[in-house]
């Protein structure tokens, strides 16, 4: 069998490993109350008086070292509030990969600012320090740093630069495991980073951010661009996230998670439901009700989250040794996994496949534990919608080439030993890898 370059052998997984059952489905149920306790009293589930504790203990869960935390709705607006406490405007650029999330570039260009991307360094998911260096110009007025499911940057070397050309380092913690409070490569914080707590994410609250900082002036700006929010929107977000959540909790079950998403999919793309991504949001002027407060449920639904989080990370650490040794006996090259990290713990593990479609309407069918980050071509990739974001088609061939190809295997603490293996079993016999980047 191969071995991953860098790292001890991974053992067998336990047969309990990660969480018991019998404690998720407790988990479950108390979910499943504390969210019709929030939607019977929509004035306290609307409140803001438990976020000032739910962010302390986030900051201090998830990163310590003394940082300061802001809760959001979501972390795209945590983004946005960065960059308009940044005091950004038309004349601003902003610096991206181009290999993320559309909503980046979406809440880039509701601040005000011209989006600015590098492409996916070759043999790599992330983009390279040495691409960025080559588009700063004396308009650029941040970088945003993505570790793209989880695999770490060299963040010290991003500090020394952005310091160095005077611009602010803004990360994109939203897919990283390993922060601050775990040590290892990720460690160090610059002066702001935001994350999710989608459904997809590290620990989830149905739909949430944060906006983190090691610089208190920074953290007062933000903190006050947030409290200009409109009040109006934080009802409405509140109910939408605890019906998200009670949903959440009677319907997904390993085995139709992947048909309840596409069907997520498609009643949101309807305009039936707003969730991740609303219909308006892809205009050109930033919705009416796309800001607003993290409010009471958010707090509640993520400080069981957080109590949780210590052993979500040793699950995901084992899911991901599991599935990088099975990938390398493959022939697979993990490389780029390992290169800074010889032990990663992954939000989930990239694979790339030729046959993309055919390997998720396969999977979804059997429950299988795999899924994709870009079910369709973002809008600031695609032809129809690229000039909007500041993009031209194919000018980043890797990233677009990663978007139509990449498939992953999640390990989400729901995903059990027999689930991962009959996954990399089904990826072994219907997916037709491309075994190296390059």
């Amino acid at each position: 069998m191969c071995r991953i370059p860098g790292a001890a052998r991974s053992p067998a997984l336990p047969k309990r490993h990660g969480f018991p059952s019998v404690a998720g489905e407790v988990d479950q149920v108390s979910s499943l109350l504390t969210t019709l306790r929030m939607l019977l009293q929509p004035a306290r589930a609307s409140g803001t008086d438990l976020v000032p504790v739910y962010e302390q203990a986030f900051a201090r869960t998830i990163l310590g070292n003394g940082t300061l935390a802001l809760a959001f709705p979501r972390g795209r607006v945590a983004l946005w509030a960065i960059l308009k406490a940044l005091d950004v405007n038309g004349d601003s650029e902003v610096i991206l990969p181009a290999y993320t999330c559309e909503t980046v570039p979406m809440a880039v260009k509701f601040a005000g600012a011209k989006c600015v991307y590098t492409d996916v360094e070759p043999g790599r998911y992330n983009s390279s320090l040495r691409d960025v260096a080559n588009v700063v110009t004396e308009r650029t007025k941040a970088i945003i740093c993505q570790h793209t499911y989880g695999i770490a940057q060299p963040i010290e070397d991003w500090i020394e630069f952005a310091n160095a050309n005077r611009v602010l380092l803004i990360e994109d913690r939203c897919q990283l495991v390993k922060n601050g409070s775990q040590g290892g490569p990720t460690a160090a914080l610059g002066s702001v980073a935001y994350f999710s707590t989608h459904f997809s994410k590290p620990f989830s609250t149905a739909q949430g951010g944060f906006a983190a900082f090691s610089d208190a002036r920074l953290h007062t700006a933000v903190e006050r661009v947030r409290a200009a929010f409109p009040y109006e929107n934080d009802r409405r977000c509140s109910r939408s996230v605890a019906l998200q959540s009670l949903l959440y909790s009677v319907a997904v079950r390993p085995s139709n998670r992947a048909v309840i998403a596409s069907l997520f999919r498609w009643a949101q793309r309807a305009g039936l439901i707003r969730g991740t991504i609303a219909a308006d949001e892809y205009g050109g002027v930033m919705p009416p009700n796309y800001l607003s407060r993290a409010t009471n449920v958010h707090a509640v639904l993520g400080m069981k989250q957080l109590r949780l989080w210590h052993e979500n990370c040793r699950h995901r650490h084992r899911l991901t040794r599991f599935y990088l040794d099975r990938l390398a006996s493959l022939g697979v090259d993990v490389s780029s996994f390992t290169a800074r990290d010889d032990d990663p713990v992954l939000l989930m593990v990239p694979v790339l496949a030729q046959n993309k479609g055919e390997v998720l309407r396969r999977a979804a069918t059997k429950g299988l534990p795999i899924g994709t980050w870009f079910d369709r071509c973002p809008a600031h990739t695609h032809a129809d919608t690229a000039r909007r974001y500041d993009y031209r088609p194919d000018q980043c061939p890797n990233a677009e080439r990663l978007i139509s190809t990449e498939i992953h295997l999640l390990t989400a603490p729901w995903v059990t030993e027999r689930q991962a293996g009959k996954a990399i079993r089904f990826i072994e016999k219907c997916a037709r890898l491309t075994t190296t980047m390059n």
